[in-house]
């Protein structure tokens, strides 16, 4: 048995960062990863030249902690943003052509994708009652805009990062910052106008993002143990006991656990936190990436990319302009595009054959782009559990969290399926359980 401070349960992005704020601290810990390499879902492919993301293609710069992990890995400089006015410009399906989602008072006036009335309605959220008591994004959004627009920007909107359903979407966890507006403000609008403006910027690197990951691993390989599977966790007395695939035990202190839901609940000894983690939901995603030359496109839309909603009868969620943005992932003559397919409203879908739904979505990506030439290059990944969904029961996930932490004062639980889904998300609540919990040579 292998004795240690503290013992990390995942090699993703959450657990890699949980470990370079613990080595800042000199704490003794080891990262125990179930696959061959660590990186979770962030994963870049390199391909004749071409750079495709099967996980996140950007992210966020918008908390101190990114930007510290950022400096601690001296990679700062390192860091691409994204192209100006594709990174500006969102598209959306109107009677089926794409058209820019409005990004000002004057766009929004004139934009045709509302009517005049659902306009008129928007404005008047000021003067809507304050919401009493968690409830779905649908109702939500429209109680407060009016439900042409929950379905025309919303609810694509939420498809692009849940790729979920807005009826069963919890407001106050999937649409967090427009929750706390209307909470503190009285009304969205008026907590737009007054509050201070987020910086929101985001990026990537020359080498793709999972360059991020080779460096915080090459940072920390002494601490990585990759292929091997945690099987059980015990608690013994105030130590927990760590038993793994490989005969190895450990015996430690501190667990900071960066698994999945549907990992961590088979191997936690609370029954209690096992049947709340049982009902997250994680829905299914296939991402597809497909090369044309940039002769051949006929619409060259300039933009980060286009979403969908139900009743736009698309087979894909979305499109990413990945070149537009990124143009650095493959050389001028080429156009690179990511198209994301499946989610909670298409799950049939993805039963479709490979090589079938593969021809369905090119079919549909060159109509959008008018593109008859020859497909240059492709590529395919799977997610059969991909997006952790923030549904109504999340108030339960996070209490039920918490008050596992409160019994277990040195086990701490983090990861994508609450208090914020995104990579800077991630990274934050590691610093943040590192910086709380643990005191230098703890």
């Amino acid at each position: 048995m292998l004795k240690i401070n503290t013992v990390i349960i995942g090699g993703g992005i959450s657990g890699l960062s949980a470990g370079h704020f613990l080595k800042k601290k000199k704490i003794d810990f080891v990262i125990i990863e179930s696959r061959k390499k660590p990186g979770g879902v962030i994963q870049t492919i390199k391909k004749n030249n071409f750079t495709f993301e099967n996980g996140p293609n950007t992210i966020l710069n918008n908390n101190t902690s990114i930007n510290q992990l950022l400096k601690d890995l001296r990679i700062l400089n390192k860091i691409i943003l994204p192209n100006k006015k594709a990174n500006t410009n969102r598209y959306v399906f109107n009677n089926n052509n794409p058209i820019a989602i409005p990004t000002s008072l004057l766009k929004f006036v004139l934009t045709p994708l509302l009517t005049f009335q659902a306009k008129f309605r928007v404005f008047k959220e000021i003067f809507k009652p304050v919401q009493k008591k968690n409830t779905s994004v649908i109702n939500f959004i429209s109680s407060r805009f009016g439900k042409e627009f929950h379905d025309k920007l919303i609810e694509p909107f939420l498809n692009g990062i849940y790729a979920g359903d807005t009826s069963k979407m919890s407001s106050k966890h999937a649409l967090k910052k427009f929750w706390k507006l209307e909470q503190k403000f009285g009304s969205i609008i008026k907590g737009l106008l007054y509050s201070k403006k987020e910086k929101m910027e985001s990026f990537n690197f020359s080498n793709g993002i999972s360059f991020l990951i080779r460096t915080i691993t090459n940072s920390l390989k002494r601490e990585i143990i990759n292929n091997t599977k945690v099987t059980n966790i015990l608690k013994e007395g105030e130590n927990y006991k760590i038993e793994t695939n490989s005969n190895k035990t450990f015996l430690c202190q501190n667990i900071i656990c960066s698994i999945p839901a549907y990992e961590l609940r088979s191997i936690i000894f609370d029954n209690d936190l096992s049947t709340v983690l049982s009902k997250i939901k994680y829905n299914a995603v296939d991402v597809f990436h497909f090369v044309f030359l940039k002769n051949d496109i006929k619409n060259d839309l300039n933009g980060f990319g286009i979403l969908t909603k139900p009743s736009d009868n698309k087979i894909f969620l979305g499109v990413i302009f990945s070149s537009k943005i990124f143009p650095h992932i493959c050389s001028e003559k080429y156009e690179l595009y990511t198209v994301i397919v499946g989610g909670e409203k298409q799950k049939y879908i993805l039963k479709t054959k490979k090589s079938k739904l593969k021809k369905l979505v090119l079919k549909e990506l060159r109509d959008l782009i008018n593109c008859n030439g020859e497909l240059q290059e492709s590529n395919n990944y799977s997610w059969k559990n991909g997006i952790p969904q923030y549904n109504l029961y999340q108030e339960k996930v996070e209490e039920s969290i918490q008050k596992f932490s409160a019994k277990n004062k040195k086990f701490h639980i983090i990861g994508n399926y609450f208090s914020g889904i995104s990579v800077s998300d991630c990274i934050k609540k590691a610093e943040v359980i590192v910086e709380n919990h643990f005191s230098n040579n703890h």
